[in-house]
């Protein structure tokens, strides 16, 4: 999940798209900067879980975006 979660926040598109190694790494380092954070924080691993799920649904609704 992770995985997935990096290559798209990265800027690779879930519809068959092109990314780069430098967006997946980026993309790995704003998860794991949310992670701590909210591990800092004491959040509930539901809570980070949630977190994460809506950065990913922002991520692809600004990829839908730059297709149109």
């Amino acid at each position: 999940m992770d995985a997935v979660a990096a290559a798209v926040i990265g800027g690779t598109s879930l519809s068959g798209g092109v990314g780069s190694i430098w967006g997946t790494i980026l993309g790995a380092v704003m998860i794991g900067v949310i992670r701590n954070g909210l591990n800092l924080m004491n959040a509930n691993s539901y809570l980070q879980q949630g977190i994460i799920g809506v950065v990913i649904i922002i991520a692809v609704l600004i990829d839908m975006m730059k297709k149109k």
